[in-house]
């Protein structure tokens, strides 16, 4: 209320100094409408006090309000047209420092992991391939399957080889995991053959391992892991070929338990060890252990060339007896549109009673490439297994596959392919009667797509 008053006050003073001069002013002229003029003036001193008062009034109903709401009432709650009046010819009011305002204390911040919520573990990356074919066998087999056939074993039309998720979890330091599952009549023949029964029953776990890196480029892989021999890889669309190679199927370790440390050595030449439970078994058979030692030379990106030897006690509930597979691999780009690979590979078992068993063979690989989505892949391939360790007949094979492939998408990759398998037994089935003949031949259309997060 007090402050009402003297804002009126004020206001009353600021209206006294404008007036008088104009009054001093016009008493010292002599005009005819000199009253006429001091009665204008009157009025108007009249008509101020009137509004005056209205503010005031106005002013004390904001003041009650402003005390009961614990505030103060500033110029800025009167209407607008009055508060220019009142603050036209007076001097501007000094703006009192704002007082500043305690500090609200925040609630604590709670970032939540990145990754899965469970676990708390890193980003993950889901990758993958559907990998399917269509088979025709020439030699009609009474059991349905592709002889020497581990991706594409049905001979009787179509077939899922596999459908396949790649895990991985990568952040920005220097640990990671990753795990590949794989279901389809390929996982069912790396399990337990072509027995009876869905295919969503069988499972392949293929890999599963965690790594560390380091700022150099080494990495230590522990867990489940591909093998390090050998030249294709069970992912169809990375090699040239739609089917794989008999020594790829029959004379090559799939994969390992354990763990495995590979490291540049030089800007051309990587060295790789591993000690692990021995081939394609998770669970050791005796006490012993098989270690790998590996050397990859890649001068440039037109060649490389990698050997590689594992060594270990394998055989069943004894350390007696060890399986050595000596691996041979290299790669040359003859030319932008052809370029060439050789594979070798051979096992030697030493059995307990002193006796051995091997088998070896060799493939030439050569590929044309006039189009970006057009190749022409050849190979050939000489195994030997006269000593019955890898088929459990002793014979000596080989084989001829000639691919066309198409891609008219980066991630749809199609394969049309002939194959001619011949042996010096008969080892192929023909017919419904159980007959075997020498050779087999097959034609396949695959078709593979690819699935992931794009680059």
């Amino acid at each position: 209320m007090r402050n009402g008053k003297r804002f009126v006050a004020a206001v009353s003073l600021a209206v006294f100094t404008l007036t008088t001069p104009l009054w001093a002013d016009e008493a010292k002229t002599d005009q005819p409408n000199e009253e006429n003029e001091i009665e204008f003036l009157r009025q108007e001193v009249k008509d101020l006090n009137e509004r005056l008062a209205r503010l005031e009034g106005l002013l004390t109903q904001m003041a009650s309000k402003a005390e009961s709401a614990g505030s103060t009432v500033t110029a800025h709650a009167l209407a607008p047209g009055e508060a220019r009046l009142i603050n036209a010819n007076l001097p501007p009011a000094t703006p009192e420092p704002a007082a500043t305002p305690e500090p609200v204390p925040q609630a604590a911040s709670f970032e939540a992991p990145e990754g899965i919520a469970s676990t708390g573990g890193q980003p993950l990356t889901i990758t993958g391939i559907l990998d399917t074919y269509y088979t025709t066998n020439f030699n009609n087999p009474a059991d349905g399957t592709n002889t020497l056939y581990y991706t594409n074993p049905n001979s009787r039309g179509f077939g899922l080889n596999q459908a396949k998720l790649e895990i991985e979890a990568k952040g920005e330091g220097p640990i990671g995991f990753r795990s590949d599952l794989w279901f389809g009549s390929g996982a069912r023949l790396f399990r337990e053959g072509l027995e009876p029964g869905r295919l969503e029953d069988v499972i392949y776990l293929q890999q599963a391992y965690g790594y560390y890196q380091w700022d150099n480029g080494a990495q230590l892989d522990v867990g489940l892991f591909g093998t390090i021999a050998g030249l294709e890889v069970a992912e169809s669309h990375l090699n040239w070929n739609y089917t794989r190679a008999i020594l790829w199927a029959w004379n090559e370790p799939f994969s390992h338990v354990g763990a495995k440390y590979s490291a540049p050595l030089s800007d051309t030449f990587t060295g790789t060890v591993m000690l692990v439970n021995g081939f394609d078994n998770a669970w050791d058979q005796n006490s012993g252990k098989s270690y790998g030692v590996q050397g990859s030379w890649a001068p440039n990106d037109r060649f490389n060339t990698t050997l590689t030897w594992i060594h270990g006690p394998e055989n069943n509930l004894t350390n007696v007896g060890w399986l050595k597979d000596l691996s041979w691999n290299f790669y040359a780009g003859l030319h932008e549109q052809f370029e060439i690979m050789v594979n070798f590979d051979g096992i030697w078992n030493e059995n307990p009673d002193a006796t051995s068993q091997r088998s070896w063979g060799i493939a030439g690989y050569a590929r044309y490439n006039p189009h970006d989505k057009f190749r022409i892949a050849q190979r050939y391939e000489y195994f030997d297994d006269t000593e019955a360790r890898s088929t459990g007949v002793e014979q000596i094979l080989r084989e001829y596959t000639l691919t066309f492939e198409y891609a008219p998408q980066p991630r749809f990759i199609t394969r049309l392919e002939f194959r001619r398998d011949w042996a010096t037994t008969d080892f192929f089935s023909h017919g419904h009667y159980g007959a075997f003949v020498n050779d087999q031949d097959t034609f396949t259309l695959g078709m593979m797509w690819l699935f992931g997060p794009t680059e």
